[in-house]
């Protein structure tokens, strides 16, 4: 059940559980984890404590919608499996290409990690379209967003338009070196 600022779990047909997919653990109200599932009333194929390696912040308290099931505030966050460490921050691509998104200026991207005095970096590489009035410029706000979102001062690289390759899944536009 969908409604702004988040996604309700049918506890009619499902119990829903987060964990911290580290240890297994039960996260606490308002902590982030991995989506844990189990369907109720499907004698032929039920499915225990199905772990969907989506990441989701709970929350249990009432809704405005009325609804007094579980609230994944926000929706679906990120992936378990994809989370990276850059600079002691749990990066997700997901949360690195909404961002990127943000920007209109922007045709493409790829994002590289690489590790410096034995810490991971975020480097990003961006392709403005052909329109944009100034790519510094863009640089700067790109640095700026993530700084303000995430915590990072990632490398921001500025390249040619029509330099980098298409990409239609976000694997493709991460690499780490």
């Amino acid at each position: 059940m969908t409604r702004p600022g988040g996604v309700h779990i049918n506890e009619d047909e499902f119990i829903g559980e987060v964990i911290d997919p580290t240890n297994g653990e039960p996260t606490q109200e308002g902590g982030r984890g991995e989506l844990i599932m189990t369907n109720l009333g499907r004698s032929g194929s039920p499915v225990i404590r199905y772990r969907t390696g989506d990441l989701v912040e709970p929350s249990f308290q009432p809704c405005a919608c009325g609804r007094s099931f579980m609230l994944l505030r926000g929706g679906v966050l990120g992936r378990a499996d994809d989370m990276i460490i850059v600079r002691g921050v749990n990066v997700y691509p997901s949360a690195i290409e909404n961002i990127m998104r943000e920007f209109s200026e922007i045709e493409e991207f790829k994002i590289e990690t690489f590790v410096r005095e034995e810490l991971r970096e975020l480097k990003l590489i961006i392709e403005p379209r052909t329109d944009c009035a100034s790519p510094v410029a863009l640089k700067d706000l790109v640095a700026l967003k993530f700084r303000e979102r995430l915590g990072l001062r990632p490398e921001v690289e500025d390249v040619a338009p029509g330099t980098l390759p298409r990409f239609e899944l976000k694997a493709r536009r991460f690499f780490k070196l």
